[in-house]
């Protein structure tokens, strides 16, 4: 049945452009790469600098009250507190030699252990008015206002923000060029596009935590950049190729008619009585035909699809749908026309085999 009407797909019709989302997503991402720019080279750039002092900082000489070099002084910790759960934090209370009473943050990532530590001797080491370490038991913790490796933070989300950028802006580009010349409601060269950018994107965000320097991290970023342009030009070119060898967007379905009553997500819409939007939004195949109701808990009037309906041919979803007929990315849509009438059928594609069967049923009961 489905095979019977598998002739080649109409024409293309002339379909306006969207300028709402061309205009959306060219300035959107045109924002984000700005954003990236000022990441990159603004605060980035102060936070390497700032890393770079502190690397090179000496010791204060005794007595000296300069902030640009390393000050130690002896201390004793009062208290400890954990915060404990997804984001661990850890606080440590000391009491310096000098009189002050410094309160220490460590990072999440902290692997110390801070359990019995209160009365222990330590130093603290202030470098431009912050305890930027301590050192105990051989060993030297670093706390939260560690300036080296701040940078990441503004490189991960320059990149990340960047890529998004990107894409949206190729995406406002085909849409500008392209959009009009399908009629298909779910097109795959975006998906190939976001799919893209969210791989660029998440390299983004994850390469400058796991490189050693920012230089390192804008290398291997430019080489996923490389590898994810490569998929998918490669992506859509295979695509493309299997576009042009299908003489028609109709997709063979084998139909099944059910044992039972199947209630399942589906629409029906047409100008035929019971293709209206009231009462709509889920479907009943059994094995004497379709019938529609409003929720799959309520099932005491279902409006059943007359013998009637003729089913032509299974394809995916079209801009020129009815603007009702909503459809998920799973959904196809069917075909089918009442005494010369357009009646369209939308389901998701593992429902659409008992949709054909449950039709088929009800068609042969009504001609024996």
């Amino acid at each position: 049945m489905n095979e019977r009407r598998a002739e080649a797909a109409p024409a293309i019709p002339a379909l306006p452009k969207n300028r709402a989302v061309v205009i959306g997503t060219t300035a959107v991402g045109t924002a984000l790469i700005l954003v990236m720019t000022w990441l990159l080279l603004v605060p980035m750039p102060q936070r390497l600098d700032t890393e770079r002092a502190f690397r090179s900082a000496k010791d204060c000489a005794p007595g000296a009250t300069a902030t640009d070099c390393l000050h130690s002084v002896p201390a004793v910790i009062e208290r400890t507190r954990t915060k404990s759960g997804k984001t661990p934090a850890h606080w440590m209370y000391v009491k310096t030699a000098e009189g002050s009473t410094p309160t220490l943050y460590f990072d999440r990532d902290q692997l110390h252990s801070f359990n019995g530590l209160a009365g222990k001797r330590i130093h603290v080491t202030y470098w431009e008015g912050s305890v930027r370490y301590i050192d105990w038991a051989n060993a030297r913790w670093y706390t939260a206002a560690d300036p080296r490796g701040a940078y990441r933070l503004f490189l991960a989300w320059g990149l990340g923000l960047g890529s998004a950028g990107l894409g949206l802006i190729l995406i406002g580009l085909w849409w500008a060029r392209s959009y009009a010349t399908t009629r298909l409601r779910y097109p795959w060269q975006p998906g190939v596009l976001i799919v893209g950018t969210m791989a660029l994107g998440a390299a983004g965000g994850l390469l400058p935590w796991g490189t050693h320097g920012w230089r390192a991290a804008l290398l291997a970023y430019g080489v996923v950049g490389v590898v994810v342009a490569a998929a998918c030009v490669l992506t859509a070119l295979g695509l493309r190729r299997a576009d042009a060898r299908k003489s028609t967007d109709t997709i063979t379905i084998a139909s099944a008619v059910p044992d039972g009553e199947t209630v399942f997500p589906g629409i029906v819409r047409g100008d035929v009585p019971y293709g209206g939007v009231l009462g709509g939004g889920y479907l009943i195949a059994a094995a004497d035909g379709l019938s529609i109701i409003p929720d799959p808990n309520y099932r005491l009037h279902p409006k059943p699809v007359p013998a009637t309906l003729e089913p032509l041919r299974v394809r995916p979803p079209y801009r020129t749908d009815p603007r009702d007929l909503n459809v998920g990315d799973n959904w196809l849509v069917l075909e089918c026309q009442d005494g010369g009438t357009p009646v369209y059928v939308a389901a998701a594609r593992e429902s659409m085999p008992l949709v054909l069967g449950a039709l088929t049923a009800s068609r042969q009961l009504h001609q024996q």
